[in-house]
């Protein structure tokens, strides 16, 4: 029965396919991340976006902050009727997750505290006016402390708290994400916001595993977006579908035969049928950077096959 509420909920719903985007990622590859995101928005013709506020581009030095990409991205959006969600926070999407200014003494939770107060203020007063701007999250996954560079004592849910009073008092318009990673938990602690995401992986390399997929099905996932949505009255996303590779080391370094392992368009398709398993309508793709890089080397299957899945729904 609970699992039938929440697919009646979602039935109606248009299938929302979006994406993350990350310059710092994008430059990894050597790419131009400007050409890797107008392509995006004008040959896939993607019209949700998710872009991170990395801190340690905003704010090179105290006090001191220049938002002009994030500005960038933003009117470019606009331009192509695209919505943004801003991830604005300590920990943000892609390794190493945290992107604290150089200048933080990021050891010490109490100033890191305040300096994240700080900067979510002055983020969210600034890009509020933007009309491309359709939602906020609120930090990345900010309670899993098991993977990235983060200081355990910076990521706790006290200090979300904080963070999301903060922006709530900027901005009480727009709807607020929180986000998960772990595959296997539930959020019991809260805080809580408008909209509650995690993320679904398939394959993934661990140095005691090498190469393993995950076990649950989407059904797992349907049950667990079911029982968030009636305790906690939350909408629910996908923030992150798995269709770039996972191996022992950066994507960027890995040659195609070992990108190959985890990802290609077969495996795509697949991870986009475990997806529609969830009944969770709403769905950001996850790895936009390589594919452009695949595409600018003379492989575009996998570009191809993000257009077919957005052309189709």
């Amino acid at each position: 029965l609970l699992m039938l509420r929440f697919e009646r909920l979602e039935k109606n719903k248009p299938y929302k396919w979006g994406v993350s985007f990350s310059p710092v990622q994008a430059e990894r590859f050597g790419s131009d991340w400007r050409q890797n995101y107008l392509a995006l928005l004008q040959d896939l013709k993607f019209k949700n976006i998710r872009i991170p506020v990395y801190w340690d581009r905003i704010e090179k030095s105290p006090g001191s902050y220049d938002f002009s990409e994030i500005d960038w991205m933003l009117d470019e959006a606009l331009k192509n009727d695209t919505k943004v969600t801003l991830v604005i926070g300590q920990k943000n999407i892609r390794y190493p997750e945290c992107y604290y200014p150089a200048w933080l003494n990021s050891a010490n939770p109490k100033e890191t505290s305040e300096r994240a107060l700080q900067m979510i203020e002055k983020s969210a007063n600034h890009f509020k006016y933007h009309k491309a701007v359709a939602k906020w999250q609120l930090e990345n996954e900010f309670l899993l402390k098991s993977f990235g560079k983060c200081s355990a004592a910076n990521l706790t849910n006290s200090q979300l708290k904080k963070e999301l009073d903060v922006l709530r008092s900027v901005d009480s318009n727009r709807p607020i994400a929180l986000t998960q990673s772990d595959q296997f938990g539930f959020p019991l602690l809260g805080p809580f916001a408008n909209e509650f995401g995690f993320s679904m992986y398939r394959w993934s390399w661990h140095k005691s595993l090498g190469y393993w997929r995950y076990p649950q099905n989407g059904h797992y996932f349907w049950w667990k977006a079911a029982l968030i949505s009636l305790l906690y009255s939350q909408s629910i996303n996908i923030h992150e579908l798995q269709a770039e590779p996972w191996g022992p080391i950066g994507n960027e370094h890995l040659s195609p035969v070992e990108a190959n392992r985890t990802m290609n368009p077969s495996i795509f398709r697949d991870n986009i049928e475990y997806a529609e398993q969830t009944r969770i309508r709403s769905v950001d793709l996850w790895g936009a950077e390589w594919w452009w890089h695949e595409k600018q080397n003379g492989r575009s299957e996998m570009w191809e096959a993000i257009r077919a899945v957005i052309c189709n729904n």
